[in-house]
Formats: C-alpha cells, structure tokens, sequence
C-alpha cells in the first residue's frame, strides 16, 4: 500500500514536471544557465566514475561547455547539428544535442535536482521525434563504461548495446572506455 502511494506520487511530480516543461532551441542568454546545468550534471554523474580532475581540467571543461552551446546560440554548431534545452521558466534543467544527419545523440545533461523527474525522457522522445522528421529509423549514443546511471536510463529507453571501444577524450586528456548503443526508431 505505502509502495503504491510513494509510486502514485512518482507519477503525479512527473506528470507536473512534464505539464510545466518547456522544451525548445537554446537561446544566447540560456548558454551560462546551460554551461552551469552541464557542469552539475558532469559532476553528479561521470565526475563520481573517474579519478579526481585537476582544477585547470575542470576550467577546461566548462570552457568546453561554455564553446559547444555558444556555438548552438550564435548559429555557429555544425550542420545538422541540433540542440534542445528543457526550460521551466528561466530555469535550464538539461539539454540535449543530436546530429540530425547521422543520427546520433550526441549529449544529454540533467541538472542534478531534475534527475529522474522526466526531463531525459522528454528531451530524448523530442530527439527521437526530430529524428523520425528527418527520415532516420535509428538513433546511436554512446555513453562512458562506468556511468552505470545513464546506462541503465537509456536500456530502459530501448537502447541496445552495440559495442565497446576506448576513445581519448581531449578535454578530460586521457583515454575512456565507451558503450555504443543504439535504438531502432
């Protein structure tokens, strides 16, 4: 009985999250909101799967951060190339960048207070909405080894996993394991 009513209640937050989310194209004045939405969710999420970084890694990060939404905010992003940030009122709660030709998602970053609220979810079924607009039957990620949460977030979406590969990652400057995943839209 108590399990039923702390799931009903679950539901309900998640269906006022969804009713009050606003989901669209980021905008100049969201990219520091965004940068720091980033940031919080790098932390709360892969921050805790690797080794400490070094202060200046992680002015590199948020440079990092700051650059690839700037670029979506003044038009400058790669072809294809799209952005979506969940907004309620002037608040980012998370952002989500795909690549519209190829198909792939790219990013997805939940404010850590919106985690597990809905706000991933509806930032991925826009992607997939905006994929199957462009003619894609099929939408890949992938998603650092170690960060079980976001692995589990996306099999839960229907995500499959397709293979492993280590990558170096520029920023970070060092090498990391990656699952390939993808899903049949």
């Amino acid at each position: 009985m108590e399990e039923e009513k702390a799931q009903d209640a679950s539901q309900e937050n998640e269906m006022v999250v969804s009713a009050s989310l606003s989901l669209r194209a980021l905008i100049h004045r969201d990219v520091a909101a965004a940068t720091q939405c980033g940031l919080e969710a790098w932390h709360s999420t892969i921050g805790g799967c690797l080794e400490a970084l070094a202060p200046l890694q992680l002015l590199e990060l948020e440079k990092a951060f700051h650059l690839y939404l700037s670029a979506f905010a003044s038009g400058t992003a790669g072809e294809g190339e799209q952005l979506i940030v969940a907004a309620r009122e002037s608040a980012i709660l998370g952002f989500c960048g795909f690549e519209g030709r190829s198909g792939y998602l790219s990013d997805l970053w939940v404010s850590l207070a919106w985690q597990g609220k809905g706000v991933g979810l509806a930032l991925v079924e826009a992607t997939r909405r905006s994929m199957r607009d462009l003619g894609r039957d099929f939408l890949t990620l992938e998603v650092l080894a170690q960060n079980t949460c976001a692995r589990a977030f996306y099999k839960k979406q229907g995500f499959v996993e397709t293979g492993r590969c280590v990558k170096y990652d520029p920023v970070l400057k060092r090498k990391l394991m990656k699952i390939s995943m993808m899903q049949r839209l």
